[in-house]
């Protein structure tokens, strides 16, 4: 059933009058006639009962005014959702995140971006950051929060918070009455370290610094989130080397200390396909644009 035949199907039914409702669609009385007739022709049956001086509904008519309103309101809510999706204002944006991401970085953009994109379903997956380079390539995820660097050929990398390093430590360990700690004195320390192939851009560079400063780690434990390291630390297995937003774990037991000395910092960045959807593209403004904590 066309559209424009519904519209003025439920224009006469509301008048039950053909100049009226004529005249309210700004057409003479015949082809409006001639609309009902084609209406009425296309779903075989009368619509309308007739004389001269009386027009009504048919029980068939009445039936087809509920369904002409909700087919034509279907169809507005569909060129208004098809017009949103088109202006990258509807949608579903599937995004890729590091933990370390949750620490300040999604708790800011996140209510922002849902208050100002109320129509997009914000997914957000969380992936380790290789991982988020290979879902970004197959097309699984739009954007990506990641521990930088990775490899990145293809896609579009942006930095959005560098950290400095900080030593995580008992707290009754001697060097947790510093209010820094120079890296030349975590020589010979028992390290409990994340495994490096959960985020190798941060794992690798932090080991590469550490040797560079003359400090070799003796490994003594190894975990799989930064959630149990903290937790081996407070039990006194041995201390770390982490970027400084691991505070916002918040773990009783243990203290974080500014580490001197040591030439590194970690970079948390954004990751996106070279050309991004128009509402990707919109969520990345936001990520580039909002001031997060200085470290």
């Amino acid at each position: 059933m066309e559209q424009r035949l519904l519209q003025s199907f439920l224009v006469l039914a509301e008048e039950l009058h053909f100049g009226r409702a004529a005249r309210r669609l700004h057409l003479s009385q015949p082809p409006l006639s001639l609309q009902i007739k084609k209406l009425e022709a296309d779903v075989g049956v009368t619509l309308f009962a007739r004389t001269n001086r009386h027009v009504a509904l048919t029980e068939a008519g009445r039936l087809l005014v509920t369904r002409a309103r909700h087919l034509l309101g279907e169809h507005e809510r569909a060129r208004a959702e098809v017009a949103r999706v088109g202006r990258g204002e509807a949608g579903v944006l599937s995004v890729g995140y590091t933990q370390t991401a949750t620490y300040d970085v999604l708790p800011k953009v996140v209510p922002e971006f849902t208050r100002t994109h109320p129509h997009v379903l914000l997914e957000l997956r969380e992936l380790s950051s290789p991982a988020q380079v290979v879902a970004l390539r197959e097309g699984r995820i739009e954007l990506g929060i990641a521990c930088l660097p990775v490899d990145s050929d293809g896609l579009v990398e942006r930095t959005l918070v560098r950290e400095l390093p900080v030593v995580i430590m008992p707290k009754a360990h001697p060097l947790a009455r510093r209010r820094s700690v120079p890296v030349a004195l975590l020589r010979g320390e028992p390290f409990v370290l994340v495994d490096r192939e959960v985020e190798p851009g941060w794992g690798r560079g932090c080991d590469a610094a550490l040797k560079s400063a003359g400090v070799s780690v003796r490994v003594v434990q190894e975990t799989d989130t930064k959630i149990a390291l903290l937790g081996l630390i407070a039990a006194g297995m041995g201390l770390s080397v982490a970027s400084a937003s691991i505070g916002a774990l918040g773990r009783s037991g243990v203290v974080l200390r500014p580490l001197t000395g040591l030439r590194l910092q970690f970079r948390l960045g954004v990751l996106a396909p070279a050309e991004p959807s128009l509402r990707a593209a919109r969520l990345l403004n936001l990520l580039e644009t909002t001031r997060y904590r200085a470290r």
